[in-house]
């Protein structure tokens, strides 16, 4: 017979995942399946069935308390201490690998699990010690077999129960000084908005796209209500982009629309759907945006985080993902999560969905918003050209420039600027031919170029007569001709070295003091 030692357990336990929050995830994933077997029992309905995660930072405890269907006591022992032994269903349900339960060990002193079902006067009660269960694996003297580990970390008792009560909790006890981030509710609320299968808030104005198509193309997206400390728990997604920090921030895009694919196998099977949130493209969307991205989902449980279906395993570029935010939910009964939950298990259907999917995100993705920085810079130069035509001719007007010099270098300027933008223009005609026969393109030239506009328009080019003053020198009239002269050498320096406002406010200031 195989023997299968201690280090089992570490491995599914300390050395299973790379972050720690990924333990909520596991346990909402089986309470998840709990409430579905719930429903179809018709012990409650939907709207009545919940995950309360408690998060009590003071006595460094952590609940996760689910109304579904719980285990009854005859099956309660037996199936807490079996390790990778789950009855159940891969095709239907979404954990099915019988380890999750045992990401908390890694993070508390003592586990404790306990739950009572419909119609049994009984709550059952196991408790892992797990502090123990790290010494015993860290003791090179010590070399217990898994199964006889388990046994001796663990203890299991009864209590008398409502007959009416079904439930299951976890609850993690004096959870670890290095675990501190489990007890920030801040950054877990943060990752399970991500995460974990819950609805879309009110606020994000293209929700109701989103379930429409579903509910028109026949697709479910499972959603739960998940509460965390008593407030229920959404995604993060809103209809603005933003840029700055989290405590100062401001709008510099927003999602305008939505754009849908489904994406298939050879032999016709949907493989997975997505949502594309349209916006300008202008730029990477900035890290203070929690749901920048594509995310992959399955169950509507996220798989890997923002980086999954990034560069180089679909997108061409590093910077490709994060011009957009979206969802990839994939359908197929053969997509299977791995263990870790970051991809599926590598197979004929997860290579097909890879083909499916790669061209879209590698090509067309990649046009889109190259096509956006195409428009935005076209737009950009001409707007440039048309506000320096302006302040020329103000200058102009106004006898602003300092001395003939000046005026040429100012004149030279804007010729190169007109070419600049005369060459945009020609890039814009291009791409605005190329948005005619694609409906996304359209939407974002339009936006771009409705942005971009300007009103500015440069005065009437008359020369000044003779008899004007033509230069800002030839104010300073207490000066003879040679001062005037090295006066404006000055000013020249001054707008070669120094930023154009504060060259001018310097040069102002000097020509003040020169006129009195």
């Amino acid at each position: 017979m195989a023997v299968i030692g201690k280090n089992i357990i570490e491995n599914l336990t300390t050395a299973m995942y790379e972050n720690n929050n990924i333990i909520f995830r596991e346990y909402i994933q089986n309470s998840a399946d709990q409430i579905d077997k719930a429903i179809k029992m018709n012990l409650a309905d939907q709207s009545e069935l919940y995950v309360d995660i408690d998060i009590d930072t003071k006595n460094r405890c952590i609940t996760v308390y689910d109304n579904a269907t719980g285990l009854g006591k005859d099956v309660f022992k037996d199936k807490l201490t079996s390790i990778a032994d789950s009855d159940k269903d891969r095709d239907e349900d979404k954990g099915f690998r019988g380890i999750g339960r045992l990401g908390g060990l890694a993070c508390c002193d003592t586990l404790i699990f306990s739950s009572s079902i419909k119609g049994e006067s009984v709550k059952s009660i196991m408790m892992w010690d797990a502090k123990r269960l790290r010494d015993i694996i860290n003791d090179p003297d010590q070399r217990p077999l898994a199964g006889d580990l388990v046994d001796m970390v663990t203890s299991h008792k009864e209590e008398s129960y409502d007959t009416d009560s079904h439930f299951f909790e976890v609850k993690l006890v004096d959870v670890l000084d290095e675990n501190n981030e489990l007890l920030d509710e801040y950054s877990v609320r943060e990752y399970l908005q991500a995460v974990a299968p819950v609805p879309y808030p009110n606020g994000f104005v293209f929700r109701s796209k989103i379930y429409d198509f579903a509910r028109d193309e026949g697709l479910v997206i499972d959603e739960y209500k998940i509460l965390i400390n008593g407030e229920q728990l959404f995604k993060g997604y809103t209809s603005n982009l933003y840029e700055g920090s989290p405590e100062n921030k401001t709008i510099y895009d927003s999602i305008t629309d939505m754009e849908f694919r489904k994406f298939y196998a050879k032999n016709g099977d949907l493989l997975a759907w997505m949502w594309l949130g349209i916006s300008k493209f202008k730029r990477q969307i900035p890290s203070v945006n929690q749901m920048r991205g594509i995310r992959l989902r399955k169950e509507n449980i996220q798989i890997g985080n923002s980086e999954t279906i990034s560069y180089p395993k679909f997108f061409k570029e590093s910077r490709g993902n994060y011009y957009f935010v979206g969802e990839i939910f994939a359908v197929h009964k053969n997509l299977i999560p791995n263990a870790r939950r970051d991809y599926f298990n590598i197979n004929p259907t997860c290579r097909a969905f890879e083909r499916s999917i790669k061209p879209y995100i590698h090509n067309d993705l990649y046009k889109l918003y190259h096509f956006a920085n195409e428009v935005k810079n076209a737009l950009v130069k001409e707007v440039q050209y048309v506000t320096m035509q302006h302040e020329y001719h103000e200058k102009l007007k106004s006898n602003e420039f300092i001395d003939k010099e000046d005026e040429i270098r100012a004149l030279e300027a804007l010729e190169k600027q007109r070419d600049v933008a005369e060459n945009a223009a020609k890039k814009l005609e291009l791409r605005n031919a190329n948005a005619e026969s694609d409906p996304v393109l359209r939407r974002v030239f339009d936006a771009l170029q409705n942005e971009y506009k300007t009103d500015v328009k440069p005065p009437e080019t008359t020369e000044p007569s003779k008899q004007e003053k033509k230069y800002k020198t030839q104010s300073l009239s207490k000066l003879n001709k040679q001062e005037r002269k090295l006066v404006s050498r000055v000013y020249a320096i001054i707008n070669a070295i120094l930023p154009k406002d504060m060259a001018e406010m310097v040069i102002t200031k000097i020509q003040e003091e020169l006129s009195k």
